[in-house]
């Protein structure tokens, strides 16, 4: 219980923005927010890495198991490997473990809700000092849902660039120069593997950035004009 609350109180969700509203333009709108957290990320970023680093060990120990298995016999492999064991047994049941359960304190007890909340406080604070024109050329349910909305995408893209892309890149960059090193050929799969997920990505990301739009706007328009009926 004493961990999750160290990791609940490394940010503080109602902090006061920075005197300079959000500004024009997704790039130095996130960067407006994630500079906040940048020591939660780059904590994600050190987790992340060192989970991709610890998962390319699998296949290298199962290797290494095959090679122990046929060049000692039963009786003795224990006795003359257990060295070679033990660390094994250490990365695969202790450090392992260690390292997905630090990535998981930071997403799920600092960054969450933490930062779902900043922006959401934050965007909500600036919102609330604009003038009464401005509540009356727009559904006030519609400006209160985006409010809402915002700080949940935004930590949600944040999370998932950062556990499953970086993850990625690690543990394929990896994999190719510990395949590589044996002989090309072998990382030649991971490599075509590479080349068809970046394809993907760029076919289907636009195609979900604007249908994701559409369905903002129209979940926007209906708790606003709920809300105003």
């Amino acid at each position: 219980m004493s961990a999750f609350r160290l990791f609940e109180r490394l940010l503080e969700p109602t902090a006061l923005p920075p005197d300079a509203p959000p500004p024009a333009g997704v790039a130095a709108f996130y960067w407006h927010h994630a500079r906040q957290v940048r020591h939660l990320v780059g904590a994600l970023f050190l987790a992340g890495s060192i989970v991709a680093l610890l998962d390319t060990t699998i296949p290298v120990f199962i290797g290494r198991l095959v090679a122990l298995a046929s060049s000692h016999a039963p009786a003795a492999l224990l006795g003359e490997a257990w060295p070679e064991l033990a660390g094994m047994a250490a990365v695969l049941l202790i450090a392992r473990p260690a390292a997905i359960a630090f990535q998981h304190l930071v997403t799920n007890q600092a960054i969450n809700p933490g930062f779902t909340n900043l922006v959401r406080w934050q965007n909500h604070w600036h919102v609330v000092r604009q003038s009464w024109t401005f509540f009356q050329n727009d559904f006030a349910g519609r400006i209160a849902n985006r409010v809402m909305q915002t700080g949940p995408s935004l930590r949600e893209s944040v999370v998932v660039g950062t556990n499953a892309v970086w993850y990625i890149l690690i543990y394929g960059g990896t994999a190719i120069v510990l395949l590589g090193s044996r002989d090309l050929r072998l990382a030649l799969p991971v490599m075509l593997w590479f080349a068809g997920y970046a394809v993907t990505l760029r076919y289907f990301v636009p195609r979900l950035r604007a249908r994701s739009r559409r369905l903002s706007e129209m979940r926007s328009n209906l708790t606003g004009r709920i809300v105003d009926s």
